[in-house]
Order: structure tokens, then sequence, then C-alpha cells
């Protein structure tokens, strides 16, 4: 039961969070079915040191203000699952950006079943809405380049009153694919990288154009019902496209499961899910993504940081889903941050301290005193 925390030794996550984007979007949803128990552990039992842990977060405590849930698991088994009030594991949050992580295995998907090829041109799915005048440059851009955010359509993205966000108008056009389409050129297809929300937005309308399923509706037959995941709701354009770069809503513990199926490689308790080489292909660097921190390793979706054996679907205002491969972890933040980057020392120091707490490959003897203490070191963690 869950009180002002709920810690848990088990394998998922979830919250629910009042983050989402602008504009007007319909909403569609999975109604919750119930989901099979997730595996239940105590960091010991998977290798981990409670005692790291508990000092590691109390150290963060003082700067976690905003955090709404942190979920880890190792070795598929849920080590902590904590929420702060009134978030809880059956509500779902917005991933904001980490959406495009999931629309990115969605392709996977289609191109393994020949829907879609990377090197395809936007122009033979969407013919219908470039405009009669468009840059003939605009028929030249690839799948690959929007998984890639390299299309050259100019996508200046500025905090609201420091200059033109293309996001925003986006959300207020009646239209967004048009728009997109729309707007001018900025440099040649799959030369110069720049976050673009409307890059990932007309994958999704390619997606659909592509299966005749939005990328909702697709997730659903292909990845959520695979993963048991069932209480998933995902907004969309005017149009009825799910919104390609943000607006899908996910328990965090359903996160940690997405998460777990790149940790094995597009297999999920056995199943193959996404092809193998996919997997590789996303988590393998295309472009350098400039940003406040930093330029940043990405690969489909995905911000690699190979100097941490670390990859990570990340979201604005500190949503996350971080995958340690070679130590067997997924973590799942979520939080209402707003001023979150992708290389965040606050998500930085969190990783650390996890992975600072990793031992052993095999089980630690029982230690029930530091596992009282994690538990009220969470309840910190939680309260501030």
């Amino acid at each position: 039961m869950c009180f002002r925390l709920c810690l848990v030794f088990a394998f998922v996550v979830g919250t629910g969070s009042a983050i989402s984007p602008g504009g007007e979007v319909r909403r569609a949803s999975v109604p919750p079915t119930g989901s099979e128990p997730p595996c239940v552990s105590t960091p010991e039992e998977q290798g981990m040191d409670s005692n790291v842990l508990s000092r590691g977060l109390r150290e963060i405590a003082v700067a976690s203000k905003g955090l709404h849930s942190l979920v880890v698991a190792r070795n598929d088994c849920l080590v902590i699952e904590a929420y702060r009030p009134p978030y809880d594991r059956n509500q779902k949050h917005y991933l904001n950006s980490a959406t495009k992580a999931v629309l990115s295995a969605l392709v996977g998907v289609a191109v393994h079943d020949r829907k879609l090829r990377e090197g395809d041109h936007v122009f033979t799915y969407l013919s219908d809405y470039f405009p009669v005048d468009s840059d003939t440059r605009k028929k030249t851009i690839t799948i690959k380049d929007l998984l890639t955010m390299s299309s050259g359509i100019s996508w200046p993205q500025f905090p609201k009153g420091k200059g033109e966000n293309a996001s925003d108008e986006m959300g207020e056009s009646p239209d967004w694919v048009r728009f997109i389409l729309a707007r001018p050129m900025a440099s040649e297809p799959g030369t110069l990288t720049n976050y673009s929300n409307g890059d990932s937005h007309l994958l999704s309308a390619v997606l659909q154009k592509a299966t005749a399923a939005t990328a909702f509706e697709f997730a659903r037959k292909r990845l959520f019902e695979p993963l048991g995941i069932s209480d998933v709701a995902w907004n969309s354009d005017p149009q009825g496209r799910s919104i390609g770069s943000a607006a899908l809503q996910m328990r965090p513990i359903d996160m940690a499961k997405f998460g777990s199926l790149y940790l094995h490689d597009g297999e999920f308790k056995g199943r193959r899910i996404l092809d193998s080489k996919w997997v590789e292909t996303s988590l393998t660097t295309h472009v350098k993504m400039p940003t406040a921190g930093g330029s940043a390793d990405y690969g489909y979706y995905w911000w690699l940081y190979p100097e941490r054996r670390l990859f990570e679907a990340w979201g604005g205002a500190g949503q996350r889903i971080g995958v340690f491969r070679d130590l067997g972890l997924v973590i799942v933040i979520t939080a209402d941050m707003p001023q979150d980057i992708p290389r965040s020392p606050f998500a930085a120091r969190v990783y650390d301290v996890i992975r600072e707490s990793v031992k052993s490959t095999h089980a630690l003897p029982a230690n029930a005193s530091a596992v009282s203490d994690l538990k009220r070191s969470v309840a910190e963690l939680t309260s501030h």
C-alpha cells in the first residue's frame, strides 16, 4: 500500500502529470485492464547495495523539487519504485519528447514489415500535403532524415518571448502537417541537425500513411499489447494523427517495460518484438545533437552517452528512460522540472548513485536494516 511514498521491490513504473503539449488536440486512450504483477526484489537480491543507494539519494534530495517518480529495475526486477504524492503507480504521465523513442520503435516495426524503408522519400507518402511552389529540396527528405532531425526544414524553437517557436505555431495551426511542409528550408536534407518537433510529427504522419493506422493504433497492436501495457493514451492533432513529437502518456512502470525492450535487444520475456538490427541502428550515433548543455550523440530519437555506457529517451521537464545495458539497469524518472536539459546535472547524479550501488552480478547478503534505511531515504527524496 502507498501512503506518502511507495517503495517496492519489483519490475515496472507509473505516474500522472499535468504536463502536456500546446494546441488543440483530441485524446485517445486504452482503458486499464489489469496487468501482470511485476517482479519485486530487494537491491541486495540483485547485487546492489542499499547503503550506497540511501546515502546517494539523501545527497540529491535537496535538488529533487519537481520529481514525480523514480523507478529502478535491475535484471527485470524493480528495486525502487517511488512516487511523490499525489502521483502513484496507477497514474499515467506525459512522456513529452520521450514519446519520440516510442515512435522510433514503431517505425522499426514498419520497416521490418516492409511498409517503410529508411531511404524512402517523405514526398512518396505525403505528396498531397506539399505546397505547389514547394522548395524542390523538400522532395528529397528521407525517413532517415526525419529520424535524425536532419530534414533541413527551418524549425526555430526559442523559449516564449525570446524568438520564434515553430512548435507553438504548429500547435495553433489547423493542419500540423501542412504547417510543417509549408515552412522554408534552412539547409539541404541530411546536412544539418536541428532539434525539431516538426520532423517527428511528420514521421508520425508518414507512418500512418504507410500502415493505414495511427501511430497509437499501430502501437497498441504491435508494441503495447506484446509488452502487456494497457493503460496508455496518446493525444492527436486536429486531423486525428498521433502527435509524433510528444503527448504519449504511460505509467512509469510501463515506461520501464519499454526500456527493458531495448535492454534486451528488442525482446521482452523471450518474445521478439523489435528486430535486433533496428535496435542497434537506433542506438548507433548518426548525428551530433546541439543542446544547451553541449552536443550529444544522437541515434534514432535516442540520446547516447557512450562515455557513461548509457542510452536514454528524454522528454522536456525531466522525463527519462535511461538504460545501462552492461549493468542490466533500467531507470525511469518523471518530473516537472522546467529547466531540465538532456545533459542534466540532476539526472547525471541520480544515474551515478544507482550505478555506484551495483556491486555484483550475483546476489549480495541480505541486509534488512539497510533496506529499511533505504525506505526512509526514498521518503525524504519524495517529500522535498
